[in-house]
């Protein structure tokens, strides 16, 4: 678990299915009419990327919104939004030279910020470890660096991906605004080409499909113990999540199986970039794949390498290749550049012009909007965008696709559909909905020290709580790599219920944690994501300390399900952490009615290094607004001792309380060591 973990590899492996038998006829014909009426035309608005350079390929910057023209599918339509992005030099002080935009927008309606925000500059940056030496890989590590720190500006948004011959594509770290993150996203990158990483908790996607193929079965609506539902799944904590985008990498030493598979890989990521509005622009450090294959009698590489090319210049995404061999003629990479809209640089080593180039070739576009029926149908629309003014040349992307029904996309598209929801800082897939989480540390021991538990509120999210959906949990550490992670799926046709309770148990080092959960419906892509924080601290091996506590409310049947969060956890529910947890409670997340007058909490209290010790209790409530404070009556119904655990049920007998802010804060001592502890729950009464 302390190991870093530098990547993401698409897509989990860890599938479980909850085997649930009730399915209701006039339930799924409800589902499947909604399903026609989510497909139905509706209006949009596109927005269109646009390069416009005069005849010596300098950036023509005072074109207005009446200079363009634009078809789309042969049918020339109005230009309702208009954004001019400039870049230019700063004034500065001594030091490195920066560059600032101007941005100048004309539109018939307000634009929001995130229409803005999707028209932002996009670079990833790629690394290809596989066709490459190790010289290479460190020249285009430092290549990288310096067009990160030189030449991004702070609305960019930056990936940073590679190519691995035994992972195949790599996400280190998905578009994002946060440059810092890619920096580190950078300098992580460790692979050394041709040698198989030896690292115990690296694992293969072989190995992957391996632990997949021993798929666990969970237990329907009444299983569990003390009358909760439990599933549970096979985990990755501590290993790279093996998110490969290649299915079966095969002989890793087959060249030709190798670059067959880097083509096919490529096309795919090419066909789910259509989905990210405008230019994505690739900056790719390779040696290229081998000109003989190109060129042999055998023409289908250089089909298909073409054809992937050209992917590349339908879905926006230009590739800029930098050749780390220093190969003045590298027919493979001008190639995948002259098709895919980018251009060529022969030499890694002269990363400070090629960085200075892409800047200009990239720092001056125009964005043009129109509405337009967008229908579900998976259409290309060709887009031409003419100026009106002699000895301009024009560079617009040259068209989109229509969504298509989420069962139609390819497995890589719901691969990257699924990282967009779960990572990104402002989805392009869709805009998810959100549900409850919390997070808490509930033992002094590393073994299943947090639990992450989540509220799914069936009819508010009945979009993508509507037949099976899956559950897919991440915990990144604050260097943002994942340190845990599980995935299954839910039918919740089979629940009566209108709320469902899920839950991982995870073991953590000591440190700061953010968790992120996203259900998805399997049907139509729907998402709904929930996030909490935590903090693991250091263990004390004596005086008491508390945990926060889980507070509940007296509910009728509810139904708890378990995603498993690593080896240590796989036998252990809910209940082993907090035994007075039953089906017939609810947990409280933030949020109390106003009408609520007793109040369940379930305490973990650890004494170290005290023999048969004696735990002294006290409560207080303390209400936000006027900061008063006073004691909050209680009653202790039931306890247990486990070792240096005891563990409370606590009944509070609350006051009436108005709509606001509030805190319980529970105070325990150990009465011979006059050790003490306190902890703070925070809720909002409505």
């Amino acid at each position: 678990m302390k190991k870093k973990i530098f990547f993401l590899v698409l897509l989990l492996a860890l599938t479980v299915h909850l085997h649930l038998e009730e399915i209701n006829p006039e339930s799924l014909q409800a589902k499947k009419e909604q399903q026609a009426l989510r497909h139905e035309v509706t209006v949009v608005l596109k927005l269109v990327q646009v390069y416009v350079t005069d005849n010596k390929g300098n950036p023509v910057t005072d074109l207005s919104k009446e200079d363009f023209i634009l078809y789309d599918n042969g049918k020339m339509q109005t230009i309702t939004d208009f954004e001019r992005h400039l870049l230019s030099r700063a004034e500065r002080l001594p030091g490195p030279e920066k560059e600032v935009e101007e941005r100048i927008s004309e539109t018939a309606l307000s634009p929001s910020p995130e229409t803005a925000s999707r028209m932002n500059r996009k670079f990833i940056l790629l690394l290809d470890i596989d066709r490459n030496d190790a010289p290479g890989v460190g020249k285009s590590k430092k290549a990288a660096l310096h067009f990160l720190d030189t030449q991004v500006l702070p609305t960019d948004e930056v990936g940073v991906f590679s190519y691995s011959r035994y992972y195949g594509l790599i996400i280190h770290e998905y578009l994002t605004s946060d440059h810092d993150r890619a920096r580190e996203a950078i300098e992580a990158i460790a692979e050394i080409p041709g040698i198989r990483p030896r690292s115990s908790t690296e694992l293969t996607l072989e190995g992957e499909q391996e632990r997949a193929e021993a798929e666990m079965a969970g237990a329907g609506r009444e299983g569990g113990k003390e009358g909760m539902a439990t599933s549970q799944t096979l985990e990755s904590s501590g290993s790279p999540l093996n998110f490969s985008f290649v299915e079966n990498p095969g002989d890793p030493d087959d060249i030709e199986h190798r670059t067959e598979k880097y083509i096919f890989t490529m096309r795919e990521l090419s066909k789910a970039m259509r989905y990210i509005p405008g230019y994505k622009n690739i900056i790719l450090f390779s040696a290229g794949i081998p000109r003989y294959l190109l060129y042999s009698a055998d023409q289908k590489f250089r089909e298909r390498y073409e054809e992937m090319a050209k992917e590349m210049a339908s879905s926006s995404s230009p590739v800029y290749t930098v050749n780390t061999m220093g190969i003045k003629r590298d027919q493979t990479l001008e190639t995948l550049s002259r098709l895919s809209g980018g251009r060529f640089f022969h030499n890694v080593e002269d990363y400070q012009k090629i960085a200075d180039q892409i800047q200009n070739a990239t720092s001056s576009y125009y964005v043009l909007g129109y509405s337009i029926d967008e229908s579900w149908d998976g259409r290309y629309h060709e887009i031409k965008v003419r100026v009106n003014r002699k000895g301009c040349q024009v560079n617009a992307q040259q068209g989109y696709f229509n969504p298509k029904p989420f069962p139609e996309l390819s497995e890589f598209e719901k691969m990257l559909h699924l990282v967009d929801v779960a990572l990104g800082e402002n989805p392009y897939f869709q805009t998810p909905l959100t549900f409850n989480a919390m997070a808490l540390l509930c033992s002094r021991t590393k073994g299943s020290n947090l639990v992450l538990l989540s509220e799914i509120p069936i009819d508010t999210i009945s979009d993508v709580a509507e037949g099976k959906a899956e559950l897919v949990t991440f915990i990144f550490n604050t260097k943002n790599k994942i340190v845990s992670s599980a995935k299954g799926e839910i039918d919740f046709s089979s629940f009566s219920q209108k709320t469902i309770y899920h839950y991982t148990l995870s073991s953590l080092s000591p440190g700061r944690y953010e968790c992120r959960l996203v259900l998805r419906n399997l049907k139509t892509g729907k998402a709904a994501v929930a996030s909490s924080s935590v903090t693991i601290t250091e263990p004390s091996k004596s005086g008491i300390m508390l945990y926060p506590p889980l507070l509940l409310i007296p509910d009728n049947k509810s139904v708890y399900l378990k995603l498993a969060g690593g080896k240590e956890t796989e036998a252990i529910s809910l209940t082993d952490v907090y035994p007075f947890v039953t089906s017939n409670h609810s947990p409280v997340f933030d949020v109390l009615s106003q009408e609520t007058a007793h109040l369940f909490g379930v305490l973990v209290c650890a004494v170290g290094d005290v023999p048969d010790p004696a735990v002294k209790l006290s409560a207080h409530l303390v209400e936000h607004q006027t900061g008063l404070k006073m004691p909050l009556q209680f009653s202790v119904p039931a306890s247990l001792k486990e070792k240096d655990t005891e563990i409370f049920l606590l009944e509070f007998k609350l006051p009436e309380l108005k709509p606001g802010e509030y805190s319980i804060e529970i105070s325990a001592e150990e009465v011979s060591t006059q050790s003490k502890s306190k902890v703070i729950k925070k809720f909002k009464v409505r």
